[in-house]
Formats: structure tokens, C-alpha cells, sequence
């Protein structure tokens, strides 16, 4: 599993179709045209990201590439400690923009801080190599094999990513559909961690409104920024792992709210549209091309089609008692409980008295609760 394809093979996922490095809008800074010399020394990609790497030489060529870069053009620049790609979310107030938007500002601090926050250029990270990426997916799928189909959808959009020039982990909106107490978060928490990414978790069972995806609107005193533009300002991170959970539970109760809310996401999920779509609150475009979404469901039919037909749709069945009883197998030796639980775990999955990772999970955690629960005398 997880074979990288062989050469010659034209299969394309018709989701990937024109991400090549003309969309991205990339552009490479070579050393030598904000340098006067280059380093061809190879380092780990996995540390080009610490501060702690840089000579004196590379926080040269790294300012100037964040000079050089505008927004809907991403630049990468080759330090001693390998490439770098930068990403301008917004484009630069000028004198104009900050006289025009003093008045309205004014009742909003906050705003006119955050918007001079969103000037600053921004990193793309995370594994970028084929090698790393399979190792990042071998490791995930070891802990949870039913996700295979989700895992290999992900590796092969992140392989195409890096043949079309990237640096930096990328992938096509996915989205996974499953039962409840799958593990479809823990997955998605998962991914994050184990690729060095921030997570910008969204929950679909508890929003009653848009404003975590386009911000509140600026007239409101209460109004606030986006989650989206939160986690995208305060991580530094260009292309974060942005997780819709329950996305077929999302509702909309705010004043003029359209019929499904959930087509609010449609700007996001292409790349044509995501590279500037308007943060009301800040009244600013970002470019967000390279946000890496997955959108979690119980129930596709409530997912509306052209939320579907944007990502690359991967249904997880429901797990049956043996699949059930070979996680507590695991679980029980990985946590070093009594060897006699298998077997009373086992008759549990097998008589549907658990029928979810998530209740196993609970039972196992009691069980170990009550492993080091200390005796009385």
C-alpha cells in the first residue's frame, strides 16, 4: 500500500487537473537574484523553518524576499538550510486605504491592528519530499488502517503537488465520510501534529452563523475576524490543515442567511476563488489557495452537491465486530492492560454492545483508569 504509481501512468484525479505551478502563482527567488552568492549545501527540510538555522547571510536573503513577495504571488527563496516559500495573504495598505479606513477603524482598535498584522508575509512548511510524506502516511495509517482510502487520496494529491512545484505540503479538499465515533477528528488532529502544521478547526454542530468562515461584518460592535484569518495570523503558517468537522450539521440563523450555509465554503475549496476571498471584518481579500481542508460528514446527502463536487469524496464504511475486536487487541497490548480483556472486549464487539471506536475507546480508558487507580488498605 501507498506504492508510489509507476512512471507512464497518465490516471489524474480530475480534482488535481491545473494545479500545476502556473495556479499557484509561484515564483522562484534564486539565490543569486537577492544574493550575491549561493549555498548548495542539502540539509534536512524538516528544520529549514528554525529561526535557529539562519546565518547571517540567509536573514539577508529571507528579508528580501519578503520585500519582493506580493500577494498572489508566492516567492522561494534557497537558503544555506534549503528553500523557503513565502506567501503575502493581503495586499499592502496604502496611504489612501489607511486615510479612508481611519473613521471606520476607529471604533474597531482591534481591526487596525489586525490588518497591519495581515501585511506580513507568511510561511508554506511541512514535509516536503515524497519520502517524508509516505512516512508521515505509513505512520497514520498504521494507527488507524480503516482511513486507508483518506490517507491514500491525500498522499497522491500531496505527491502531484510537489510535481508541480511546490515545497511545501499541499493537498486537493477532501471530504470524509463515515458513522460517528469513527475517529474521523483524532485522524485530522493526527495529520496535524504529525506534519508540523497548525490545525484550524472548525465544528459545524456548534455554529450557528458563517462568521468563523467570513468574519463578522465590520458594522456591528461586536463583530470579530474569522477563525480562518485568526489561526492563519497567529501560527505565521500560509498552508494550515483547516478541518470542517460535522460539516453536514452546519447551520446559518443570522439575518438574511442563505438556504444552505454550508455553501459558504464553495469560495474557499477552488483555487480560482480562494486567492482572494473577503474577510469581512477586516475588509480585506486574503489569499487562501493553500489552505489544506478537510471536511468531516456522517451523512453525505446533507453535504449539498456542489460542496461535493469541489473535493475529493472518500466514504468510509462502518466497522465491523472483528474489525472492532482487532483495535482492542492492539489498544489492550499498546497500553499494557490485563491480556483477559481481549477476549471479554472481543464478546462485547461481537454481541454490538460496542459498535464505535469511540465507545471501545471509552471502555478501554475506564479500564485503565481503573489499572491505576491506587488500592486501599
Amino acid at each position: 500500500m501507498f506504492k508510489p504509481r509507476p512512471h507512464g501512468d497518465d490516471h489524474t484525479d480530475p480534482l488535481d487537473i491545473g494545479q500545476d505551478l502556473e495556479d499557484f502563482g509561484q515564483e522562484v527567488l534564486h539565490p543569486s537574484s537577492i544574493s550575491d552568492h549561493g549555498d548548495d549545501e542539502v540539509i534536512n527540510p524538516w528544520v529549514w523553518h528554525h529561526p535557529d538555522g539562519l546565518s547571517i547571510e540567509d536573514v539577508d536573503r529571507q528579508d528580501r524576499a519578503i520585500d519582493a513577495v506580493e500577494m498572489g504571488k508566492p516567492r522561494t527563496v534557497t537558503l544555506s538550510i534549503g528553500p523557503v516559500t513565502y506567501l503575502r495573504l493581503t495586499e499592502p495598505m496604502t496611504k489612501d486605504d489607511i486615510r479612508n479606513s481611519s473613521g471606520r477603524d476607529a471604533e474597531h482598535p482591534q481591526r487596525a491592528q489586525l490588518k497591519l498584522e495581515a501585511e506580513t508575509p507568511v510561511k508554506l512548511m511541512g514535509p516536503a519530499t515524497e519520502h517524508a510524506i509516505d512516512e508521515v502516511i505509513s505512520a497514520l495509517f498504521a494507527r488507524a488502517p480503516a482511513f486507508a482510502p483518506a490517507l491514500q487520496a491525500l498522499r497522491d494529491s500531496a505527491h502531484l503537488a510537489l510535481a508541480h512545484g511546490a515545497n511545501y505540503f499541499h493537498f486537493r479538499p477532501l471530504l470524509v465520510v463515515s458513522p460517528p465515533g469513527l475517529g474521523k477528528t483524532s485522524l485530522v488532529r493526527s495529520l496535524a501534529k504529525a506534519t508540523g502544521l497548525p490545525l484550524i478547526y472548525l465544528d459545524g454542530s456548534t455554529m450557528m452563523t458563517t462568521v468563523d468562515l467570513t468574519g463578522g461584518d465590520s458594522v456591528f460592535r461586536s463583530s470579530r475576524p474569522s477563525a480562518i484569518f485568526q489561526g492563519l495570523n497567529q501560527h505565521g503558517v500560509g498552508n494550515p490543515i483547516a478541518a470542517f468537522d460535522e460539516v453536514d450539521k452546519l447551520a446559518d440563523m443570522s439575518r438574511g442567511a442563505r438556504e444552505n450555509p454550508t455553501e459558504s465554503l464553495l469560495p474557499f475549496l477552488e483555487s480560482s476563488t480562494a486567492g482572494r476571498v473577503r474577510e469581512h471584518f477586516l475588509q480585506i481579500d486574503l489569499d487562501l489557495r493553500f489552505l489544506n481542508w478537510i471536511l468531516l460528514a456522517n451523512d453525505i446527502d446533507k453535504v449539498p452537491r456542489t460542496v461535493r463536487d469541489r473535493c475529493r469524496v472518500v466514504q468510509i464504511p462502518a466497522l465491523t465486530p472483528k474489525d472492532l475486536a482487532a483495535v482492542a487487541e492492539a489498544e489492550v497490548r499498546k497500553r499494557h492492560l490485563e491480556p483477559e480483556l481481549i477476549a471479554a472486549l472481543t464478546r462485547a464487539c461481537a454481541k454490538g454492545q460496542i459498535k464505535s471506536l469511540r465507545k471501545l475507546h471509552k471502555a478501554l480508558d475506564a479500564a485503565e483508569a481503573t489499572l491505576r487507580r491506587p488500592r486501599l488498605h
